[in-house]
């Protein structure tokens, strides 16, 4: 009876759930996991045997009350009972805990579902898929990639997490998922033809790299490595598929959102944060920050560029004025087109000797650059006056931080235009 329960116990352990930590079916290559049936029989037969020793002895020892025959049919029977009581008994558990597994996968295909409907962003929703899927423990390594459009210009592809060594170099222009959306799914490294991307550390396995698309666009792309050979076939590769497909109209709908979300508070012409942005932002940053400073930029005699090129002319300058700015900043910094040709810049954690050198730099570079022509008519280049305030320094709320910047940039103004101020007490709000 040791022998049953140790053969029961470790064919249920070897149908656990999926999702399991300790998962061996899933673990093993597909060619091991058909050989289950089979095993079973062998294991049944050879129990069945061991379990019919016993019963010839015990029979053995009673041969003086019954006849040798007898005892060697008792023998055979007892060994087929066995056998029969093992495999039925054994076929039953496995199918239980096939039951039990399958109510657990839905279970947890639900929770799932569940949790990308609360995801309040796109890259929320890829965070809830990796989790998920590297939850379900098919393999040790799971990469995800996902396309972040900061503009229409600046599109860059990330990770979700940061392996020491993942599948691929990812190159976005050459990646053929991004280019034609089709999976890649390589059997064996060692025979097959593989991504001419993938890192060359990895030289037994198999892998699988599933797109995660919108349409004709690749929006992120799932890969999935092991050490095993042929072990993502139709089964796994189907799993996996139903996840993303899953998570696929969430994440358009969260890109679409966003994207809405994104032309109500931004500048149709600068592409820049309007307004009504720029204020809310700026009131979070005084709640949450202990320093920032602000940059209120003007261009100069903007009205003269109106009046002597055109207002074609005046947007064309007002976009080139913007980028310039952009590309003085820092990537924690923002900007704003606060009206007209007057700008904001918000500085987190920063001081006014660090907000003055970035003025600065602003200033040097709109002077020195290269307006563009209309009408093969060349516009002359521009300057501009900053005025530099801080918080708390000489602001405690939203209102007096603006209305002190803009003191600063009026003295700036006054004092010649085409260049930087900083606020002072003794400057009159």
């Amino acid at each position: 009876m040791k022998l049953t329960f140790f053969v029961n116990i470790k064919l249920i352990c070897n149908a656990r759930h999926p999702y399991g930590k300790g998962d061996d079916v899933l673990k093993k290559s597909p060619l091991r996991r058909r050989l289950g049936t089979f095993s079973l029989i062998i294991i049944a037969i050879l129990a069945g045997a061991g379990l019919s020793v016993p019963t010839f002895i015990i029979f053995d020892w009673y041969s003086n009350n019954v006849s040798e025959d007898l005892t060697k049919f008792a023998t055979i029977y007892a060994g087929v009972l066995y056998t029969a009581i093992i495999v039925i008994s054994s076929i039953l558990l496995n199918i239980l805990s096939k039951q039990h597994a399958h109510a657990k996968e839905l279970k947890n295909f639900k929770n799932f579902t569940d949790v990308l409907h609360r995801s309040t962003s796109e890259i929320e929703v890829y965070e809830t898929l990796y989790t998920f899927v590297r939850n379900m423990h098919l393999v040790s390594h799971v990469t995800l990639f996902y396309r972040n459009d900061r503009s229409a210009n600046d599109i860059t592809w990330q990770r979700i997490t940061n392996e020491r060594m993942p599948l691929c170099r990812m190159e976005p222009r050459n990646c053929p998922l991004i280019k034609y959306g089709r999976d890649c799914r390589v059997k064996n490294i060692a025979t097959d033809i593989t991504c001419a991307y993938q890192l060359t550390e990895h030289k037994t396995g198999s892998y699988v790299c599933l797109p995660i698309t919108n349409g004709n666009l690749t929006l992120g792309i799932l890969q999935l490595y092991t050490k095993s050979r042929y072990f993502f076939d139709d089964t796994v590769i189907s799993k996996l598929k139903s996840y993303i497909e899953v998570a696929k109209p969430i994440i358009s709908s969260k890109r679409t959102l966003h994207q809405l979300n994104k032309k109500a508070t931004t500048d149709k012409l600068t592409k820049l944060y309007n307004r009504s942005f720029l204020e809310q932002y700026l009131e979070n940053q005084i709640e949450t920050s202990s320093k920032l400073s602000v940059i209120m930029l003007d261009i100069d005699h903007f009205k003269h560029v109106n009046d002597t090129f055109g207002h074609a002319a005046g947007d064309s300058v007002l976009v080139v004025f913007s980028q310039v700015i952009l590309r003085c900043l820092r990537r924690t910094d923002l900007v704003a087109r606060y009206g007209g040709e007057e700008f904001i810049a918000i500085l987190p954690s920063t001081d006014t000797g660090t907000a003055l050198t970035i003025a600065e730099r602003i200033r040097q570079s709109v002077a020195t650059e290269p307006m563009p022509k209309m009408n093969n008519i060349q516009i002359p280049n521009i300057t501009c006056s900053l005025g530099v305030s801080a918080f708390p320094m000489y602001a405690t709320n939203k209102n007096t931080l603006l209305k002190t910047a803009d003191v600063a940039l009026y003295k700036a103004k006054q004092s010649g235009r085409n260049c930087v101020k900083i606020y002072m007490k003794e400057m009159r709000l």
